[in-house]
């Protein structure tokens, strides 16, 4: 993961356009791939994403899990 930051735009919609941004990952366009930045406010966003989707689909897995067992007792 590459960690330079710099002052630039944020690429994720916050409208921060002088923020210390860092490389947050690749980007593919019709036009071709890139490198996309962001501030850290939207990676702690991001972040905070990804781990209230990681917890339901925990949740899911356990309760599918639970429902599995029971349906066969």
């Amino acid at each position: 993961m590459k960690l330079t930051r710099f002052r630039g735009p944020c690429w994720l919609g916050c409208g921060n356009e002088y923020a210390w941004t860092q490389w947050f990952g690749p980007v593919r366009t019709a036009a071709g791939d890139g490198d996309m930045f962001a501030c850290d406010d939207c990676i702690a966003r991001v972040e905070r994403m990804v781990s209230e989707q990681l917890a339901r689909r925990d949740a899911d897995d356990l309760n599918a899990r639970y429902v599995t067992h029971r349906t066969f007792v």
